[in-house]
C-alpha cells in the first residue's frame, strides 16, 4: 500500500512539476492584424475577397465570389514580405493619405486596405479617384497571397 502511496504522489509531483516547467518554456506572442485587403462586390464579376496578415506571419484569406480560391484558407508570410510591404506603406505616405476615395458613381467595387505598424495604423477604402501610388501598393499586397501554398481550412 505505501509503495501505491508512494508511486501516486512521485506521479503526482512530476506531472505538475513538468507542467509549469513546460509553461515557463512557451512564450506566447500576441497574434496581432497588421496587414489587410478586401475587395467587395459590384453588380458583374468583380472578386471578392479578403486577405489579413498577421504579426506572426500567418495569414487568413476568404474567397466569396469570382475568384480562384473560394471559401476559407490560411498561409504563411514571411517576416521579410511583412517587412517590405510596411517599409513601401511609408514610402508612398500610407498614413498621409485620404480615409476614402469616393465619387458620385454606382457600380465600382471597393479595395479596403487595413495597415498596422507600430502604433500608426490606418484603413483606407478606394472606391475610385486613388492616387496611384495606393493602387500599385493595393497590387503589391495581393502578391503576397500565396495561393499554391494555401491550406483549406474546415467547414
Amino acid at each position: 500500500m505505501k509503495q501505491i502511496l508512494l508511486l501516486f504522489l512521485c506521479l503526482t509531483f512530476a506531472c505538475g512539476s513538468s507542467k509549469k516547467s513546460t509553461e515557463k518554456k512557451v512564450k506566447k506572442e500576441k497574434k496581432e492584424l497588421i496587414i489587410s485587403l478586401q475587395r467587395t462586390p459590384c453588380y458583374g464579376t468583380c472578386p471578392i475577397y479578403k486577405m489579413e496578415i498577421f504579426s506572426d506571419g500567418s495569414a487568413f484569406y476568404h474567397g466569396e465570389r469570382f475568384v480562384d480560391k473560394m471559401g476559407d484558407y490560411e498561409f504563411t508570410v514571411s517576416k521579410e514580405t511583412i517587412n517590405y510591404i510596411l517599409k513601401k506603406a511609408v514610402e508612398i505616405n500610407f498614413f498621409e493619405l485620404e480615409d476614402k476615395y469616393t465619387a458620385n458613381i454606382t457600380d465600382l467595387p471597393k479595395t479596403i486596405t487595413f495597415i498596422k505598424n507600430g502604433k500608426d495604423q490606418k484603413r483606407i477604402i478606394d472606391y475610385y479617384g486613388a492616387p496611384k501610388s495606393l493602387k500599385e501598393f493595393e497590387s503589391l499586397v495581393d502578391g503576397c497571397i500565396d495561393y499554391r501554398r494555401m491550406k483549406k481550412l474546415e467547414d
